[in-house]
């Protein structure tokens, strides 16, 4: 990652001490492989589960804070992907490690928006080396659909500015010489947009490869294997940025906010 970007994330970003936090995973390889990461590189575990409108814990004893992967989150620590301003001048949490809230982006520039995945933020920004092989390389831009942005023409000059400012020129090569229908066909092989979720007697579960997938990287895949009970509860709802020309017009204590589109948006709350 370049200097000129990394200097601007959260500072306990930057904070390698092993185990001080917990994770939050989402329901998607993107939180997954970036709970994997913040593992690896930090020991920090999984302890809660977020399906947006209701967060469950493993371990209720737990004192560590958690940090939030590819969650939106209003307060606290989070590694995000999301736009999370209506207005320029809308209120960001500090403490999100955001490319989108670090670089103002929000309505009025929507399509200057960094469209790829959480992951490839925190690979970037821990300096991770790229998988080995080409497939390796597919499957990162195939998680949250991150190598689109290169075949539309609308697109293609910012999200190759992303990827060099990442440091991820290499990827910028391998872009060039793909066509899309290859990553269409990585994402069906390794059925990368599958969901994770919780069974009735509260363990996750999911239909991502994990095993298959394991191979790419140099750490572990995998899911928690303990049992999981709801903490908290909230409301969620939708929103038109016609309607709303602020994120801070809304009058009630928000949990995850996040622009769904240029003109939508989508929140949890009490």
């Amino acid at each position: 990652m370049k200097q000129i970007l990394k200097e601007r994330f959260p500072a306990w970003c930057f904070d390698m001490q092993q185990g001080q936090f917990t994770t939050m995973l989402t329901d998607d390889l993107d939180s997954l492989l970036g709970c994997a990461i913040e593992k690896y590189v930090k020991g920090n575990e999984i302890n809660y589960f977020y399906n947006f409108n209701k967060i469950f814990v493993a371990d209720k004893k737990e004192e560590r804070k958690a940090i939030g992967i590819d969650l939106a989150l209003h307060k606290g620590k989070s590694w995000c992907n999301h736009v999370v301003r209506i207005s320029e001048n809308d209120y960001v949490n500090p403490q999100t490690a955001n490319i989108n809230a670090l670089l103002n982006v929000h309505k009025g520039n929507y399509t200057k928006k960094y469209a790829m995945s959480t992951v490839l933020t925190m690979w970037s920004f821990y300096g991770l080396p790229l998988p080995a092989t080409k497939e390796g390389k597919m499957i990162l831009l195939a998680i949250d659909s991150a190598y689109l942005g290169h075949y539309r023409e609308m697109f293609n000059k910012i999200h190759t500015q992303y990827l060099l400012l990442l440091g991820f020129d290499e990827l910028v090569d391998l872009l060039n010489e793909t066509y899309e229908s290859e990553f269409v066909e990585i994402q069906n092989k390794y059925n990368t947009k599958a969901k994770i979720q919780l069974n009735n007697e509260g363990y996750l579960t999911t239909t991502l490869p994990l095993a298959k997938l394991q191979g790419f990287f140099d750490f572990p895949l995998e899911l928690p294997t303990k049992q999981f009970t709801l903490r908290n509860q909230f409301k969620d709802t939708t929103g038109s940025t016609y309607e709303f020309k602020s994120k801070d017009q809304i009058d009630k204590t928000i949990i995850s906010f996040a622009l769904t589109g240029k003109n939508r948006f989508k929140y949890t709350y009490l």
